[in-house]
C-alpha cells in the first residue's frame, strides 16, 4: 500500500461517492500523521521514489499467492508481462488462477482464466486480495476468504469479458442455480461455480471446460470446493474483511517506525508471509514465481522467525512441526529444499548446504524463548541432537575445527563459507542451551563451538572484513605436508553482516564495525543504493536469470541485513534508511529479490520474495520507539489507521457486491 494513490485503486468500479469517501479517508489519515509527529516527508518521497504508477515498468508483480490460512492455497498469475520472460524460463499469461491446492488432497487440476489480455497494475492490499488491473478496460479482485474453501473473483468490465474453467481430469458436470457443480470423481471432490453471468461447458473423459460469459459492468465469479456457494456475496466480502482485519490486529506492532507508510508495509510484509505459506503442511514458498516455487530451508526459517516474533506463533509452530519430520539428506543435515505442496525433498538441487542446520536450531531456540513451551522442545529434541551430534562430529574431526565445505547461502561454488561457519557457531551455542535446560551434558557442544569461533576469527578474519569464503590447499614442505586455507574469490560478501547482527556480543566489536565498513565501501551502489552480494555477481544479469540490465544488482536482503545490524547497534535512523529503501524499491509494496543497478526497478522474475519480507518484518521490530513517544498512543492511533484500511477496502468491495445482487434481481 502506497499512501492515497494506492488506496484510491482498492475498488472494482470508480464512483464519484466511492472515490470522495476515499479522498476524506486519506486526508483524515495524512493530518493524524502529521498531528502525532510522524515523518510526512518520507511520505511525499517513497511516493515518488517509486514513479508515476502503471506506465512504468516492472512497478507490479506478476505473480501472487493466496491462501484461506487453513487448507486451500492459489497460485494468481496477474497478466503482468515480463520482458524476455522466455530467456528466464517463464511465460506471460493473462490473468489467471492456478495451482489450486487443498490439503491433504494436493494440488487440483484446476485453472480459472480470464480472457482480459495483459495487465498494467496489480497489487495485494491490505484486506488481502489482489487488485488487477488490466490493458483492456477490465478491473479484477480476487480473495481467498479465510478459514472458508472459496475464491471470490469481482469483475468490473467496459465490455463483455469471457472466463473459463479448465479442469484436466475426469468430471461430471451438473446444471445448478446461478452456476453448475463439477464432480472430480478422482478426487472426490465436488467444485462449485456461481456466477451473475451466463454459463456453458464441453466435458470430455479427461478434461472439462466451463465458459462463463461475463456481462459490461459489475459481475463476479465464486468457485468452492466441496461446499456449495454462498448467495450473498457481500457476506463472503464482510468476513474475509473481518478476518483479516483481526489476524493483523493480532500482530505485534513495529513501535518505532517512523511513518504509517512504512508501518502498511510492515502489516503488508506478513501478509505475503501468510500467504506464501502452506496453510496445511507449513512449507514456504520462496516467491510465487515459478522460478523460485519450492521451499528453501534457509528461506523458510527466517520467514518462521519473522512470524514468530510478530506475534503469530502458530503460523511458525506448523512450520518447525513440519520441519521436524522433514526427509533428511543426512544425520542433522536437510535438503537444500522441499516441494513447496508436498514436503518432498528436492534431491537434485544445491547440495551439500550446511548453513541451515544452525539456523534452524537459532529458529527453534528463538521459538522457545518466546513461549517457554517445553512441550514443543521436548519434541525438538531427537531432531536437535542429530544437529548438535553432527556439528560436534564435523568440528572436532578436522584438524581445521570447520563445518566441512559447503555451496552456502549464494549456492554457486562450493568452500568453507564465513556465513555456514558463523550460523553454526551460532546455533550451536544456541542449541546447547535448549540442550542444557532439559538436563542434558553439552559440554561436547561447549567444546565445539569455542574450537569453531578460534577458528572462524583465525581464517577468516583479515585484520578488514571477514573473508567470504576459503578454500582448502595442501601445502607440501621438507617436513611433510599440511593443510590450509585460502582466501577464494570473490573475498567479499554482504552476506557476513547478518550472523555478525544476530548476535553482536559473540564477535569481537572492532572486527563488525570494520567488516561492515569495509562492505558498505566495496558493495554499496552509489547510483540506486542498497548492497549488491559480492563483487561481480552475474546473477540476474547474464547468469541463470536476464531481467537486470547489469552485474551487481542491489538486494532487499542485503540491504536489510545492514539495517538490523543498525537496529542492533542503535542506529535507529539508519535502519529506519534501509526499510525506506526496500519500500522504495518495491513493486506497490511487494518487496522483491533484487532492483536494477542502473534504474533501480525491481526486478520481475523473482518478486515478491518471502526472505524479503521477513526481513523487512525482523528488522520493523527491531527498531525502538522514538524517545518520549507515547507507546500507547502509538498503539491507539496504528490500530486506528490500519482499521480505517481495512474499512475503506470493504466498503469499496460492499459497493461492487450491491451492485452485482442488483443486477441478478
Amino acid at each position: 500500500m502506497k499512501g492515497a494513490s494506492e488506496l484510491k485503486l482498492q475498488r472494482p468500479a470508480p464512483k464519484e461517492g466511492a472515490a470522495t469517501l476515499t479522498r476524506h479517508i486519506v486526508a483524515a489519515i495524512i493530518a493524524t500523521l502529521m498531528i502525532i509527529g510522524a515523518a510526512g516527508p518520507l511520505l511525499t518521497q517513497h511516493a515518488l521514489a517509486l514513479g508515476s504508477g502503471p506506465s512504468q515498468a516492472n512497478l507490479s508483480p506478476s505473480f501472487l499467492m493466496l491462501s484461506n490460512w487453513v487448507n486451500d492455497s492459489f497460485l494468481v498469475m496477474t497478466g503482468i508481462p515480463i520482458e524476455n520472460a522466455s530467456l528466464d524460463g517463464l511465460v506471460d499469461t493473462e490473468p489467471m488462477i492456478t495451482n489450486f491446492y487443498l490439503g491433504p488432497v494436493g494440488l487440483l487440476p484446476i485453472e480459472l482464466t480470464f480472457n482480459a489480455g495483459f495487465s498494467r497494475r496489480a497489487f495485494l492490499g491490505l484486506n488481502n486480495t489482489v487488485v488487477i488491473y488490466s490493458d483492456s478496460g477490465y478491473e479484477l479482485q480476487t480473495l481467498a476468504p479465510p478459514g472458508t474453501t472459496k475464491l471470490l473473483s469481482l469483475v468490473a468490465a467496459e465490455k463483455q469479458l469471457n472466463a473459463y474453467v479448465n479442469i484436466s481430469a475426469g468430471a461430471t458436470v451438473t446444471q445448478a442455480q446461478n452456476g453448475v457443480v463439477t464432480y472430480m470423481s478422482a478426487y472426490n471432490l465436488r467444485v462449485y461455480l456461481c456466477t451473475n453471468g451466463s454459463v456453458s461447458y464441453v466435458s470430455r473423459p479427461n478434461y472439462t471446460v466451463i465458459s462463463i460469459s461475463l456481462p459490461k459492468g459489475q459481475s463476479y465469479v465464486e468457485l468452492s470446493l466441496n461446499s456449495t456457494c454462498n448467495p450473498n456475496v457481500g457476506d463472503l466480502i464482510n468476513y474475509n474483511a473481518v478476518r483479516v482485519d483481526e489476524w493483523l490486529m493480532s500482530s505485534r506492532r513495529p513501535l518505532g517506525l517512523s511513518s504509517q507508510a512504512l508501518a502498511s508495509e510492515y502489516y503488508l510484509s506478513l501478509l505475503v508471509l501468510k500467504d506464501d505459506q502452506n496453510p496445511y503442511l507449513g512449507t514456504f514458498a520462496a516467491s510465487p514465481s515459478p522460478i523460485y516455487l519450492y521451499s528453501w530451508v534457509r528461506d523458510s526459517s527466517f520467514a518462521a522467525m519473522a512470524l514468530q516474533k510478530s506475534g503469530h506463533l502458530d503460523s511458525a509452530l506448523k512450520y518447525w512441526l513440519w520441519l521436524l519430520k522433514a526427509p533428511q539428506y543426512g544425520n542433522g543435515v536437510w535438503y537444500t529444499r522441499y516441494n513447496f505442496y508436498t514436503g518432498a525433498p528436492d534431491s537434485s538441487f544445491g547440495i551439500p548446504e550446511l548453513d541451515s542446520v544452525g539456523i534452524v536450531e537459532v529458529g527453534i531456540y528463538q521459538y522457545f524463548m518466546l513461549t517457554h513451551n517445553v512441550t514443543f522442545l521436548e519434541e525438538a529434541l531427537p531432531l536437535l541432537n542429530k544437529s548438535v551430534s553432527a556439528q560436534v562430529s564435523w568440528i572436532l574431526g578436522s584438524k581445521l575445527h570447520l563445518v566441512p565445505e559447503d555451496l552456502s547461502v549464494w549456492e554457486d561454488r562450493l568452500g568453507y563459507h564465513f556465513w555456514t561457519q558463523a550460523f553454526n557457531y551460532l546455533g550451536l551455542v544456541d542449541a546447547a542451551y535448549l540442550l542444557s535446560y532439559l538436563g542434558y551434558n553439552t559440554s561436547p557442544a561447549i567444546k565445539a563451538a569455542s574450537l569453531l569461533k578460534e577458528s572462524i576469527i583465525k581464517y577468516f578474519w583479515n585484520g578488514t572484513a571477514f573473508y567470504s569464503d576459503m578454500t582448502s590447499e595442501v601445502l607440501f614442505t621438507q617436513n611433510g605436508s599440511e593443510l590450509v586455507l585460502t582466501p577464494q574469490a570473490p573475498l567479499l560478501s554482504s552476506s557476513s553482516i547478518l550472523p555478525l547482527a544476530l548476535n553482536l556480543s559473540a564477535w569481537p566489536g572492532y572486527a563488525v564495525s570494520s567488516d561492515v565498513k569495509s562492505v558498505l565501501k566495496s558493495l554499496w551502489n552509489p547510483s540506486v543504493g542498497g548492497l549488491a552480494r559480492f563483487y561481480g555477481d552475474n546473477y540476474h544479469y547474464n547468469e541463470y536469470l536476464f531481467d537486470s540490465s547489469g552485474p551487481m544488482p542491489p538486494w532487499v536482503i542485503t540491504t536489510l541485513f545492514l539495517g538490523l545490524y543498525y537496529s542492533e547497534s542503535g542506529n535507529y535512523s539508519g535502519a529506519m534508511s534501509a526499510l525506506s529503501w526496500a519500500y522504495a524499491h518495491s513493486q506497490h509494496g511487494l518487496l522483491p529479490e533484487a532492483v536494477d543497478p542502473k534504474s533501480g526497478l525491481p526486478l520481475p522474475t523473482t518478486s515478491p520474495l518471502t526472505w524479503s519480507s521477513a526481513m523487512y518484518v525482523l528488522v520493523s521490530l527491531n527498531i525502538s520507539p522514538r524517545s518520549g513517544f507515547s507507546r500507547g498512543l502509538y498503539y491507539a492511533v496504528s490500530a486506528a489507521l490500519l482499521t480505517i484500511v481495512v474499512i475503506v477496502a470493504y466498503i469499496l468491495q460492499r459497493r461492487s457486491a450491491s451492485r452485482i445482487r442488483s443486477l441478478e434481481s
